[in-house]
């Protein structure tokens, strides 16, 4: 059980260095500035291509790293960083259409943060039945995240109904309250096992 974790931790180690740069990089020259819109619809849309082409670019790194290091990232990272391109797509196609309220963009979001939660928890149930590599309070865990995601979209899509910018900006503050905790617990539990 000790080799899986500390194999895991490689691998979210691994995906972190991929995602933020530590990782052996290219030289490629400089993306050529493009001239900044000054029509603010033209802005978000520009905004929006420019997300998606660094979600994309993250996922190559990754891709890329993978490629060379096999096994030091996980499904999990890899589903992960897909959905951030998914929401960058969905963002993207939302400007466009000029819909791309706060709240339509955390729909977006709420949504892959419950498929994302699905998925971990499935692939986690499957490696349980495959190995019992995974402890029932991890399973048991998981399958909380998809309620609490499940219960999130919810309540983003009544935040939403109410057309209230407040009730949307409520949601992404209690999203982000929600995620810093769960990465000072990860943190925390990271830094005990030295």
């Amino acid at each position: 059980m000790k080799g899986i974790t500390c194999a895991l931790l490689a691998g979210a180690i691994a995906g972190v260095l991929a995602v933020y740069g530590a990782a052996a990089v290219k030289d490629d020259p400089p993306a050529p500035e493009r001239p900044v819109p000054t029509d603010p619809h033209e802005l978000d849309i520009a905004f929006a291509e420019v997300s998606l082409k660094l979600a994309r670019l993250d996922l190559q790194k990754m891709t890329d790293l993978q490629n060379r290091v096999r096994g030091s990232i996980t499904a999990s990272q890899f589903d992960r960083v897909e959905g951030l391109v998914r929401v960058s797509e969905d963002v993207l196609q939302l400007t466009k259409a000029g819909k791309a309220t706060r709240a339509a963009v955390n729909l977006a979001r709420a949504r892959e943060a419950l498929r994302t939660a699905e998925v971990v928890s499935k692939t986690a149930q499957q490696v349980k039945a495959a190995a019992n590599a995974i402890s029932d309070t991890e399973l048991a865990r998981l399958r909380t995240m998809v309620e609490v995601e499940r219960l999130m979209l919810a309540r983003a899509e009544a935040a939403a109904a109410t057309e209230s910018e407040m009730d949307d900006l409520a949601w992404e503050n209690d999203q982000l309250r929600d995620e810093l905790q769960r990465l000072r617990y990860r943190f925390e539990a990271l830094t005990a096992r030295r």
